[in-house]
């Protein structure tokens, strides 16, 4: 699953402060949370080849 496939801010976003308040968005990529075990749909991004 594609992060863009989320057309709205999940609940669980938090904006990641390595990035630049320009860049919060709402977007998962964007999110400090994505791709970690904190995310909780990791697993909608990782495909059985990424394991």
């Amino acid at each position: 699953m594609d992060p863009s496939e989320f057309s709205e801010p999940m609940p669980c976003y938090e904006f990641s402060p390595a990035l630049s308040p320009s860049e919060d968005d709402g977007r998962c990529v964007h999110c400090r949370k994505f791709l970690t075990l904190e995310c909780p749909y990791i697993d909608h991004f990782l495909s059985e080849d990424d394991e």
